[in-house]
């Protein structure tokens, strides 16, 4: 009986974790942004994923910033970890002369609160405009 409670367990564990991974390669999949010619990919890529959660844990940055990363032959957590913080750092400075600013929950993740979102949606369909 506790042989198969494990087992049920452990196959909603699998789907939960194969439902994280597909929503991970969605955003992964959105990089080719308006922003694209503003921001580096790993910008695009972490500025997505900001925007599409309505808290972006850490850890799930730490997966951006080490696929898009140009400083991901370490792979600590500690150097993770920083490595997030430095990238939303430079993130942060390109977006403030949009008016974009990116808040933090301490201890939790990074957001972008309803003012923001909505500066950035004019912002990406300004620059769409501006392409076409």
């Amino acid at each position: 009986m506790n042989d198969a409670n494990t087992i049920r367990d452990l196959r909603d564990r699998i789907a939960t974790l194969e439902e994280e991974i597909l929503q991970y390669r969605q955003d992964l999949a959105h990089v080719n942004s308006a922003l694209a010619g503003v921001l580096t990919r790993q910008q695009v890529a972490l500025l997505l994923a900001i925007n599409k959660r309505a808290v972006t844990t850490y850890a799930y940055l730490d997966n951006v910033t080490e696929d898009y990363g140009k400083y991901n032959r370490y792979s600590s957590e500690r150097h993770q970890t920083l490595r997030t913080k430095v990238a939303v750092s430079k993130l942060r400075q390109k977006l403030k002369e949009y008016g974009i600013e990116i808040k933090t929950w301490r201890g939790i993740g990074y957001y972008l609160d309803d003012e923001n979102k909505t500066k950035l949606k004019q912002l990406m369909e300004k620059k769409d405009a501006l392409d076409q």
